[in-house]
């Protein structure tokens, strides 16, 4: 038997009660059915739901585009960088490793000279070289079927001119390309000697000829040591074909592999990915712009 109470409405009033305070545990009741207190501030004449209007949502929307805008590219770019830089120490890995494998094929353990003989060509190394990267290709030269591609101009590392006012590009054209089955493409210059001695230019920090107050370049000399060069396109034909980028230079001694440290070669980015650093270091110049 039900122990409640006949619910009298005439004497009941929606104001005419005791909020229960929250320690009580109890809940208004009309009848059988739980009710939530009522003041005037519940009322359901005044209730609204919280909602955003439409120039609120177009406003928001807008910010949003703005932000977006100013943040994509720069996470873009540290994207394609990081993408860059993997990729180069795994070319660098590799070329490091192909040479050790040839010493031991060759039978002379430290010695790069039996790889990179300075009595063969460019194609010839190149030949000898590719053995040791599995399914390489070799493309002697641009006139070769399906190589014309391979033979492009890369972007120095900084605005370089040389012994001229204007910037230039670098051409591979001379020389044999090894290509890799990840992308990566080899260039391969062989040395006639790997001690040379050359006449040069004075040279500034970004390895532009310095100019004498007669307007004269500084003539000096240099020493070569290395037996071979080696450039590497860490990703191939795509872009950006640029030293400290994508394209680096290593030189070949008697003994070790050296990265170039000439500013228009891309040395800072190369030392930087190899210690670590991780940082890729080149500038966005025009060919023929003015010094």
């Amino acid at each position: 038997m039900s122990n409640d109470k006949p619910f009298n409405h005439s004497t009941f009033h929606p104001f005419n009660f005791t909020a229960p305070s929250p320690a009580s545990g109890t809940i208004p009741r009309r009848g059988r059915e739980f009710v939530e207190p009522f003041t005037p501030h519940s009322s359901h004449f005044t209730y609204k739901k919280a909602a955003f209007t439409l120039a609120e949502v177009l406003i928001t929307l807008g910010i949003i585009g703005v932000v977006a805008a100013m943040t994509l590219p720069a996470l873009v770019n540290n994207y394609k960088e990081k993408q860059l830089v993997t990729q180069t120490k795994k070319t660098y890995s590799n070329i490091e490793n192909a040479i050790r494998l040839a010493q031991q094929d060759l039978g002379s353990l430290g010695d790069n000279t039996i790889l990179f003989d300075v009595t063969q060509t460019h194609a010839q190394a190149a030949q000898k070289f590719s053995k040791y990267f599995n399914g390489a290709k070799v493309c002697e030269n641009k006139n070769q079927k399906g190589c014309s591609q391979y033979f492009y101009k890369i972007k120095y590392a900084v605005a370089y001119g040389g012994s001229s006012d204007t910037t230039r590009t670098f051409g591979l054209d001379s020389y044999p390309k090894i290509l890799l089955t990840d992308g990566a493409v080899l260039s391969i210059q062989q040395q006639s000697s790997c001690y040379r001695v050359f006449n040069d230019c004075k040279q500034d920090a970004n390895g532009n000829c310095i100019k004498d107050e007669n307007g004269d370049i500084i003539q000096t000399q240099n020493v070569g040591r290395d037996c071979a060069r080696i450039y590497m396109d860490v990703n191939g034909i795509k872009r950006p074909n640029q030293f400290g980028a994508d394209v680096y230079n290593i030189a070949v001694l008697t003994d070790n592999l050296v990265p170039s440290t000439w500013a228009p070669n891309g040395g800072k980015s190369l030392i930087n990915i190899l210690t670590g650093k991780d940082k890729l270091e080149y500038e966005n110049y025009k060919e023929g712009a003015k010094l």
